[in-house]
C-alpha cells in the first residue's frame, strides 16, 4: 500500500504518536505540541489563511502557492519549540475519502483482505485514480466485522510531505480529523449519537450506534456570505444533511440517535450551534465541552481534532 498505508496504519493501530501535530484546512493551519509524560498542551498556534492558498481536493493538487505557504508556516513554527522532527498531520477532510464497510467475515490473509476491500472501494469510487492508496483498520464490533477505510492519492500525500520536509519535519502519522474528534467522546456513556464536524468548506457526519462507528459521510458545503440570509441558508443546508443522515441511519440500524456532538472549525463565530439547538428535539452539545485543556474556547474548537489525535 506504500507510504500512506504505513503512516495511517500507525494512527489506526494506536502506535505511539509524535508529540507535535498539525491540522491543515482551506482557512487555517493549526499546530500543537504536548508534553511526552502528561500529554498536556505545551504550545500551540492557529494560522489563518487567505482563501485559495490551500484548496482541498481528492483529485487535484491542494497547495496552490507552496513558497508563500512555507513562509507563513515558518513564522509560526517557532511558537511550538519542537525538539523532534517527527510529526503527525491531519489532512483536510475533502482531500480524503473514507468509508465504513461491514463484513460477515474476511480472510486472514492480508493480501486477500486488501483485494476484497479494494473491490468495495471501487463500488463506491468507480473512477478510482491509479495512484490511489488506501488503509484500513478493524473497528470493534459485536456482531459483524467493520472496517474503517481511508483513501488518498499519493500525489496529495506527497504535497504535504514536501511542505513539512522544508522545515526538516517528517510526517510520521497521517490522520482523519473526525477520528481525532471521536476519541474525545465517551461512547460507553452515550451509545447512539451523531458526531458532526463543520469546517468552512465541508461537513462531516459520523454515526455512532451501540458505541460503534456505523457510518461516515462527508459533504462539501458552500462558504457563508457576509449577510444574515446567507448564514441562515448555510445552516438550513447543514440541518437538512443532518436530518437526512439521522433518518438513513435509523432506518438501517433500527436504533434511535440520542444526541448530536458538534465541532465548529470556523475562525469567524457563527450561530450554527445555537441554530441547531433551536431546530433539534435532541440534545446538541459542543465537542469542546469534552476537553479539560486550559486554553480558550475558540482554541478548543479549532484544536480539538489535534488534541483528540495525540491524547
Amino acid at each position: 500500500m506504500g507510504l500512506f498505508f504505513g503512516k495511517i496504519k500507525d494512527y489506526f493501530t494506536k502506535q505511539p504518536f509524535p508529540h507535535a501535530a498539525f491540522h491543515l484546512t482551506s482557512r487555517y493551519i493549526s499546530g500543537i505540541r504536548v508534553s511526552p509524560k502528561e500529554g498536556r498542551i505545551m504550545n500551540h498556534f492557529i494560522l489563518p489563511l487567505e482563501k485559495g492558498l490551500i484548496q482541498p481536493s481528492f483529485e487535484k493538487k491542494n497547495i496552490k502557492n507552496p513558497a508563500l505557504l512555507e513562509k507563513k508556516i515558518k513564522k509560526e513554527l517557532g511558537k511550538l519549540h519542537l525538539h523532534d522532527h517527527k510529526v503527525a498531520c491531519l489532512l483536510p477532510e475533502l482531500s480524503l475519502r473514507a468509508f465504513v464497510f461491514s463484513f460477515g467475515s474476511l480472510p486472514s490473509s492480508r493480501p486477500e483482505r486488501e483485494q476484497i476491500i479494494r473491490f468495495r472501494i471501487k463500488k463506491q469510487l468507480p473512477l478510482l485514480p491509479q495512484d490511489a492508496r488506501f488503509s484500513f483498520d478493524v473497528i470493534k464490533s459485536n456482531d459483524s466485522m467493520k472496517i474503517f477505510v481511508a483513501v488518498a492519492r499519493a500525489l496529495i500525500i506527497q504535497e504535504y510531505e514536501e511542505l513539512f520536509s522544508r522545515f526538516n519535519l517528517k510526517i510520521r502519522t497521517v490522520g482523519v480529523p473526525i477520528m481525532g474528534l471521536h476519541s474525545l467522546l465517551n461512547t460507553e456513556k452515550e451509545k447512539d449519537l451523531l458526531l458532526i464536524n463543520i469546517e468552512e468548506d465541508s461537513l462531516c457526519l459520523t454515526a455512532i450506534i451501540d458505541s460503534e462507528i456505523a457510518l461516515y459521510r462527508m459533504k462539501p458545503i458552500l462558504s457563508a456570505g457576509q449577510d444574515e440570509t446567507s448564514e441562515v441558508r448555510r445552516v438550513e443546508n447543514i440541518v437538512k444533511e443532518v436530518e437526512n443522515t439521522v433518518n438513513f441511519v435509523e432506518d438501517r440500524e433500527k436504533r434511535k440517535i440520542q444526541s448530536f456532538w458538534v465541532r465548529l472549525g470556523l475562525l469567524e463565530e457563527e450561530r450554527i450551534l445555537s441554530r441547531l439547538q433551536e431546530r433539534s428535539s435532541l440534545p446538541v452539545k459542543g465537542i469542546e465541552s469534552r476537553m479539560t485543556a486550559k486554553i480558550g474556547l475558540r482554541e478548543k474548537k479549532i484544536l480539538s481534532p489535534l488534541i483528540g489525535q495525540i491524547r
